[in-house]
């Protein structure tokens, strides 16, 4: 039986879809990429946005066509399923089943159950970093979980209700898995959590992320990331270990979401603008070149022109290499959902076109600055309708060059030619 698992959403979302394959796998599935080549459709879902529930419910009208064909099972889970909980299958007349972000060693179950005829919603309360049997997509690249859930409660975000409270993994076991991948060959990691910098708060052992990425560094992968920080959480004795280098890679994610103090405190984020300011000359200060990169949230319940003035004036001042900006947009179950969405769509939309704009100018001076230089390059792809190489610098910079397929998984020294906003172009070898 073949089975295609559709993904949305972050990092975590993408790596839990590689687990769900990995159970699909031993259960004896045959994977395929095209969900019209498959018995079974799984939506592993996301719901931080309004727009990205909106997707999923036009994907699955448009999967339950494939029926006039054949039968086709359709199953919805993660994030979205979790917070919508038993009212999921009303919103998703298409679906045949439900599942969670949790219990997903239990899907071939599942399954059986939905083949059987069985319409239901199984939706377990999160609990415990879940083992499982990861199918990686990439040879060279790896996602590396350390913790699940957060227990910050930011009035915006539906992670905690959809994800539980934080939980760490222990951190032998999350050296154990780096091990096995530099053993396995891989090029580079990304180490997952919602909020990494509150990784070991929960273990009552003295557990911190800074001990975790002074211990990852003696792991021989030639590069280590991490996603996400949270700016109220990350101490200086990351910054410290982070300023000692080695395969830790010179790239930090940033969410500041606004430049107001008011929306800040309206959010719950726990800093203040100068905090975050302070926080990245810190930054800066201790690591030559890092690249800090950002969320940026619009529209938020309350926020003023002048709000929005102060988020315009902190992405100038803060000269973020990157800004992943979206419209306010109310979740279920959250604090914020309870307030005034007084922001209009329309504006909305314009401080959001305001927001990218400013982005994209920064971008733009920061990548010219590189232009002559020679950057170290993990090749990721080949696309094909450009006819070119693509890959990420250290400090996670997209570089697009001419090359060999073949490159695909090696590091390669690209001279920086011409820049854009989104990317450095240039050639293979050093200048001269």
């Amino acid at each position: 039986m073949k089975a295609c698992i559709l993904t949305w959403g972050c990092q975590q979302n993408e790596h839990t879809s590689e687990g769900i394959a990995g159970v699909l796998l031993q259960a004896g599935y045959r994977l395929v990429d095209a969900p019209e080549e498959a018995d079974v459709i799984l939506l592993n879902t996301c719901m931080v946005r309004g727009r990205a529930e909106d997707k999923v419910i036009g994907r699955v009208g448009e999967l339950q066509r494939l029926r006039r064909i054949r039968p086709v099972l359709i199953g919805v889970g993660g994030c979205m399923a979790q917070g919508r909980g038993e009212g999921i299958l009303g919103l998703l007349p298409g679906a045949n089943f439900a599942f969670g972000t949790s219990g997903l060693c239990d899907l071939p179950a599942l399954i059986d159950r939905a083949w059987a005829g069985e319409r239901f919603v199984c939706l377990p309360t999160p609990n415990g970093p879940e083992r499982l049997p990861i199918l990686r997509r990439s040879p060279f690249q790896a996602y590396v979980t350390i913790a699940e859930g957060c227990s910050h409660a930011c009035a915006y975000c539906v992670v905690p209700r959809v994800r539980g409270p934080l939980r760490s993994r222990p951190m032998g076991d999350v050296l154990a898995e780096l091990r096995d991948l530099s053993q396995a060959g891989y090029q580079e990691a990304t180490l997952l959590g919602q909020n990494v910098d509150a990784y070991g708060h929960d273990l009552g052992d003295g557990t911190s992320f800074a001990r975790l990425l002074r211990a990852v560094r003696q792991v021989p992968i030639p590069r280590i990331r991490f996603t996400t920080s949270h700016p109220a959480y990350m101490t200086d004795e990351v910054i410290a270990v982070l300023a000692e280098g080695g395969n830790l890679c010179s790239h930090v994610h940033l969410a500041v979401q606004s430049g107001s103090d008011r929306i800040l405190r309206a959010m719950n984020r726990g800093y203040t603008r100068e905090g975050f300011l302070a926080l990245v000359r810190r930054l800066r200060e201790a690591i030559p070149g890092v690249n800090v990169t950002t969320d940026v949230i619009v529209g938020f319940p309350g926020e003023t022109e002048e709000d929005f003035a102060l988020t315009l004036s902190l992405i100038d001042e803060a000269r973020f290499g990157t800004v992943y900006a979206a419209a306010y947009s109310p979740r279920p179950g959250t604090r914020a959902a309870g307030m005034p969405d007084d922001v209009p769509p329309g504006e909305k939309a314009h401080r959001l076109a305001r927001t990218l704009a400013a982005a994209r100018r920064v971008a733009l001076d920061l990548h010219r600055a590189r232009v002559g230089t020679v950057a170290e390059v993990l090749v990721e792809a080949f696309l094909r309708e450009k006819g070119c190489l693509v890959g990420k610098t250290r400090d996670f910079r997209t570089v697009l060059f001419p090359g060999d397929p073949a490159m695909i998984g090696r590091f390669a020294m690209v001279t920086i030619e011409e820049a854009t906003p989104g990317a450095l172009h240039g050639r293979l070898g050093e200048a001269g």
